[in-house]
């Protein structure tokens, strides 16, 4: 039932109507004889949404801040939220009534859609209904009686930007006031799968290298150690080191594919595959998979950390599993200096408007300080990086590769030295070091850039993109600028491989649902050497500058993340620090089925098919002609799906499911489809084959 003119749907069981329509509107919004807690009086440092900041009373969110601003009109009491929100408040079981407006915040110019729901107990009480950027506040009158935990949630429609505010909002109750809480940590219902002892290839089939370039691959096999790895049919001029299980040498000239064989065994088995070395023009013929230090290390990033986190790839056996990209992020370079040539640019930009405070960020860090560049213009690491090229070369001997970061303005994120001016300098010195990967971040560029336009999108990264084209090694291109100018229509054109389709992510379902359920209309770009990044896996311990965390993320959030990104062809780059992951991480990142997903050699991308409002699918192809399924419930509650295989895909007949989490036969699988319960923000994951009769 939904009142006219109350958008109020009270779900709890027992609720009746007897008084008639009238009598129903004023009874809810009678005031009532409890005592009436301002929500935006608790404290809003627990509220879970997608960006980093926190929210204030009586301010709209995110650090843009401003009045609250709804249908025209100012609020004085409520707060406001960014992207998809959640905050829990801990009740005794005597709150009476919740009461509320909403609306999508007009402070910003960003396009907003949201719809607010509540959620006692496990139990949506209360769904609103979509709301726009510029419509009216909405009145949310809602009974509480008896409920122990209630959730206010915003959910919005892939907008990790939006605003949406609480406008108002009380609980009147008898018993003691509403606390505003952290969530309680969910159990794993589903506790990941143990790798087999069996041996198994998990080395990419197919690895792009240009004529001329120097090679190197590790071969990544799981299994039961003591493992005998057998590397034949080796081209001229490569060798392969047993002890670290590394493949190296020198491409060919001339274009074409290289076929290695590999054989693997131990006591539980023995197995066979091939790799396809392809010389070419292509990099990056499946997503890289590795480790980065953003997310755990940001601003104390170091030579020594670095080491310890591809040490711990190894030592838990995640570089089996393919986990063999080591990346540094920002800070590995020095903070200008006060009277450098860089700061002297961002102070003539200042006159203008132009200037965010890049160069007014604190610097605490002596260890950061120093000239930016030496006399030949090339750019100087910070005293945590005494030895750049001694650190590739351990990597490379571990079978890793290595990534580095920059900007393409004069300042990084973190206003340490950026590329403007010195991209050919820096191509040559990152190569020179022996780096592997080029994450380019925007950051302070936009001063080079306030229109925004494609054609300015495009420069910076067109000239690195030469400048790294041209250096004799192979510079995996990562093009990080949020998305920006349809990036994913000329990424590939500059030289990139991979390039982010929004802004940074955080620990939140919020953050992980607006970049991973939204955006498929970028994905007919994804194919071999031209993938959609959607940011980094947050699994594991997080925190910057290594003030670590547990991820906020339920088991069943962190299993749709993982799932998306595997389906959608996303670069597998762990946010957690790998030095401190537990064994149940160990075991869900070592899932080599679902890897195997996002590194399907095909490189199709997935497809999704709407099954509700809050459920839905995404289908991938795979190579051979098995197709990977994910049934994902983005709702507040558990949902009922039954779905037919003929509902997803076009080719007729039967299909055998195998469950990517369990490891085994799909439960409520039948040769034509799945019924079952999908839990809240869950997924099941499956791969389906030809049912083929004996």
């Amino acid at each position: 039932m939904k009142t006219p003119g109350l958008p109020y749907r009270p779900l709890q069981r027992g609720l009746k109507y007897p008084l008639g329509l009238a009598a129903l509107v004023l009874a809810l919004t009678a005031r009532l004889p409890g005592t009436e807690t301002r929500v935006d009086a608790l404290d809003l440092r627990e509220i879970m949404q997608s960006d980093w900041s926190v929210s204030k009373a009586g301010q709209a969110g995110g650090r843009i801040g401003g009045p609250l601003r709804v249908g025209g009109k100012t609020f004085a009491a409520g707060f406001g939220t960014v992207g998809g929100s959640r905050l829990e408040l801990a009740l005794d079981g005597r709150a009476e009534q919740f009461r509320a407006l909403t609306g999508a915040d007009e402070t910003s110019g960003w396009l907003t859609t949201v719809r607010f729901l509540l959620v006692g107990d496990g139990r949506v009480i209360y769904r609103g209904p979509w709301q726009q950027r510029g419509g009216p506040a909405v009145t949310v009158v809602v009974p509480l009686t008896g409920i122990r935990r209630l959730v206010l949630v915003a959910d919005v429609r892939g907008e990790a930007h939006a605003r949406a505010d609480w406008l108002e909002p009380v609980i009147i109750h008898a018993g003691d006031a509403p606390v505003a809480v952290a969530p309680r940590p969910e159990p794993d219902a589903l506790p990941p799968v143990a790798p087999s002892p069996s041996p198994r290839i998990n080395t990419p089939a197919r690895v792009g290298v240009r004529p001329g370039h120097p090679f190197l691959q590790r071969v990544n096999v799981s299994g039961a150690r003591p493992l005998r790895i057998t590397v034949e049919a080796l081209p001229a001029g490569f060798t392969y080191d047993p002890e670290h299980q590394v493949i190296r040498g020198t491409a060919p000239a001339a274009k074409g594919e290289l076929i290695v064989k590999l054989r693997a065994e131990n006591a539980h088995g023995r197995v066979a595959g091939e790799l396809a070395i392809v010389v070419g023009d292509t990099l990056a013929l499946t997503p890289p998979m590795g480790w980065s230090s953003w997310y755990c290390m940001s601003g104390k990033v170091s030579d020594v950390w670095v080491r310890e986190a591809a040490a711990a790839l190894l030592r838990t056996g995640l570089a089996d599993h393919g986990w063999t990209y080591v990346n540094l992020d920002d800070f590995w370079m020095t903070r200008p200096l006060a009277d450098s040539a860089i700061l002297q640019r961002l102070r003539e930009r200042e006159a203008t408007g132009r200037v965010a405070g890049y160069y007014k960020v604190p610097d605490h860090d002596p260890a950061l300080r120093g000239e930016a560049r030496d006399a030949q213009g090339r750019i100087r690491p910070n005293a945590r990086f005494p030895d750049m090229p001694a650190l590739t070369a351990w990597l490379h001997e571990q079978g890793f590769r290595a990534g580095l970061y920059s900007s393409p303005g004069v300042l990084t994120c973190g206003g340490c030295t950026g590329s403007f001016g010195h991209e050919t300098e820096d191509a040559a010195q990152f190569a020179g070091w022996g780096f592997d990967l080029l994450k380019y971040d925007w950051c302070s560029y936009y001063l080079e850039a306030p229109g925004l336009e494609r054609a300015e999108c495009m420069r910076p990264y067109e000239r690195m993109g030469a400048a790294l084209r041209a250096q004799p090694r192979d510079i995996v291109f990562s093009l990080c600028q949020y998305g920006l100018g349809a990036v994913e229509t000329w990424g590939a054109a500059v030289g990139g491989q991979l390039w982010r389709t929004g802004a940074d992510l955080n620990d939140t379902w919020g953050a992980i649902s607006a970049a991973g359920f939204f955006g498929e209309e970028r994905d007919p770009a994804t194919g071999p050497g031209s993938w959609n990044d959607l940011d980094m896996l947050m699994i594991g311990q997080i925190g910057m500058n290594r003030k670590l965390h547990e991820v906020r993320l339920t088991p069943d959030e962190r299993r749709t993340h993982f799932a998306l990104w595997c389906l959608r062809g996303s670069p597998l780059l762990l946010a957690g620090d790998a030095a401190s992951l537990d064994a149940a991480a160990i075991a869900f990142l070592s899932n080599d089925e679902a890897i195997a997903v996002n590194q399907d050699p095909l490189a199709r991308p997935a497809r999704r098919v709407v099954l509700s409002e809050t459920t839905e699918a995404w289908v991938r192809p795979l190579a051979g002609g098995a197709v990977a399924v994910g049934l994902f419930n983005r709702d507040e509650e558990a949902a009922e799906v039954h779905v037919a295989w003929s509902q997803l895909m076009s080719e007729s007949g039967a299909w055998r499911a195998h469950d990517l989490w369990r490891g085994g036969p799909a439960g409520g699988a039948t040769a034509t489809g799945w019924s079952g319960t999908v839990p809240r923000h869950g997924v099941v994951f499956l791969r389906l084959e030809r049912n083929v009769p004996p």
